[in-house]
C-alpha cells in the first residue's frame, strides 16, 4: 500500500472536512459553479465526524472506495450542463457498525434540519436498513448534488445485508413495499434473472427529496456476466437504448467479454410517476484494475466522451482539480464510469477516488 498523504497536494494534517470541502470548492470552480453556495451543504455533510484528522492507514474501511476513502468525487456530464457530486461515509469514533450507524444519524439529522432533505421515507425504512439487533457492514453512504441552478439535493445508499435476520433481497423488497413500490418488485426479480447470488442486491439508493419525481434505486453487482447479456436485460426499461453496452466496456476497459476480475455494477431507478416499471437502468464499469495508469483511463474516458459529443476538456480540467499526483503514478484516482443515451441524449459520468490510502488498491468484492 503506497500512501498519499505525503504528496505536494496531499491532505497530510489535514481533516477530512479540509479536504473535502476544499477539493469540493476547487470541482465546482471548474464546473463554473458557486463555490460558495454549496459550503454549507458540504460542512453539513461531514459534521461532527469530518473534524478528524486523516491518518496513513483507514481507521474504518470505508465502502465508498476501492481503497477505504471515504470521500469520493464523480461529475455526471451532458451535451450542455455538468453536475457534481460529494458521496461520503461518516467515519465513526469506533470501528464498528454500531458507530457507523451514530456517526451518519448525525450527519444526517443535519442535512434534513438545515439544508431541506426530505426525511420521511429514509424514516420509513430506517429499522431495516440501520437495526438495532446485531447490524454489521456499512451503515448509511450519502451524497450531496450540486448543479449550476437550484439547492444542493442530497441521496442515500443503505446497506442491504444490514444484518443476518433478513436476506439482502428480502430487505429491498420490504423497503419498496413500504414505500409504496412493492410492485416494481417483479422487475427487479426479472432483471436478477440468474438470481441474486451472481447478479447480488448491494445498495438501496434513496433520494431526499418529496415529489414524484423522486427516485428510489436497486443496485446490483453482477459476477460473471457478459455485457451483452446485461445490456439485454437493461431493456425493462422503456428508456433503455441497447447495442452500446459491450462496446463501451471494450472501450474504457481494453477487456472484450467479461469482466471477471471486477465486476459489473448496475442499478433500476423508479419513481412514483413511473410506477412499477424502471424509469432508467444504468450500468457502472469499474476501471482501476483494467489499466496501469489514470493517464490511461483518463485518455479511454475522454475517447468515449468525443464519440458521444460530450465535452471532455471538460472533464479533463475538473481531473485535474481532483487528482493529487501525475496521473502516470498510480491507477487509483479513476473509480467507475457510467454512460448512456436516452431519447437520443448522451450523458456520462466519473467516479474520482480521493485516494487517501493507496494509489494502486486492490480487487474489491470478489466473493460470492
Amino acid at each position: 500500500m503506497s500512501s498519499l498523504l505525503s504528496d505536494s497536494r496531499g491532505p497530510a494534517g489535514a481533516t477530512f472536512l479540509d479536504y473535502g470541502s476544499a477539493t469540493a470548492a476547487r470541482l465546482l470552480d471548474g464546473a463554473g459553479m458557486d463555490a460558495e453556495r454549496g459550503r454549507d451543504a458540504l460542512r453539513r455533510m461531514f459534521s461532527p465526524w469530518g473534524r478528524r484528522e486523516i491518518t496513513e492507514r483507514p481507521e474504518w474501511y470505508s465502502d465508498v472506495c476501492a481503497d477505504g476513502s471515504p470521500i469520493e468525487f464523480s461529475a455526471a456530464f451532458s451535451a450542455d450542463s455538468v453536475e457534481i457530486r460529494v458521496l461520503v461515509e461518516a467515519v465513526p469514533d469506533e470501528p464498528d457498525t454500531r458507530a457507523a450507524q451514530r456517526s451518519a444519524a448525525e450527519a444526517l439529522h443535519g442535512l434534513t434540519r438545515g439544508c431541506g432533505a426530505a426525511g420521511e421515507r429514509l424514516a420509513a425504512v430506517w429499522d431495516l436498513f440501520l437495526p438495532d439487533e446485531q447490524p454489521t457492514g456499512f451503515a448509511v453512504m450519502y451524497a450531496g448534488i450540486f448543479a449550476a441552478s437550484g439547492a444542493p439535493e442530497f441521496k442515500v445508499y443503505l446497506n442491504p445485508t444490514a444484518n443476518t435476520r433478513m436476506t439482502g433481497a428480502a430487505r429491498v423488497r420490504e423497503a419498496m413495499d413500504r414505500l409504496g413500490f412493492g410492485k416494481g418488485w417483479e422487475a427487479v426479480r426479472a432483471y436478477a434473472r440468474r438470481g441474486f447470488d451472481l447478479d447480488r442486491i448491494v445498495y438501496f439508493g434513496l433520494d431526499l427529496l418529496d415529489g414524484p419525481e423522486s427516485r428510489i434505486k436497486v443496485y446490483f453487482r453482477h459476477y460473471d456476466i457478459a455485457p451483452a447479456e446485461l445490456d439485454a436485460r437493461m431493456e425493462v426499461s422503456d428508456e433503455h437504448e441497447a447495442g452500446h453496452l459491450s462496446a463501451l466496456c471494450r472501450q474504457l476497459t481494453g477487456r472484450p467479454g467479461n469482466l471477471r476480475e471486477q465486476p459489473l455494477v448496475s442499478n433500476l431507478t423508479f419513481t412514483a410517476a413511473g410506477g412499477h416499471i424502471p424509469v432508467s437502468a444504468t450500468v457502472y464499469v469499474p476501471l482501476w484494475l483494467y489499466a496501469e495508469s489514470d493517464r490511461i483511463i483518463r485518455d479511454r474516458i475522454s475517447a468515449v466522451m468525443a464519440e458521444l459529443g460530450l465535452p471532455d476538456d471538460r472533464y479533463r480540467e475538473l481531473l485535474s482539480r481532483v487528482a493529487r499526483r501525475p496521473l502516470s503514478d498510480g491507477r487509483g484516482i479513476h473509480t467507475y464510469a457510467s454512460a448512456r443515451v436516452q431519447r437520443g441524449r448522451p450523458r456520462m459520468s466519473t467516479y474520482w477516488s480521493s485516494e487517501l490510502y493507496d494509489r494502486y488498491p486492490p480487487a474489491r468484492y470478489q466473493g460470492r
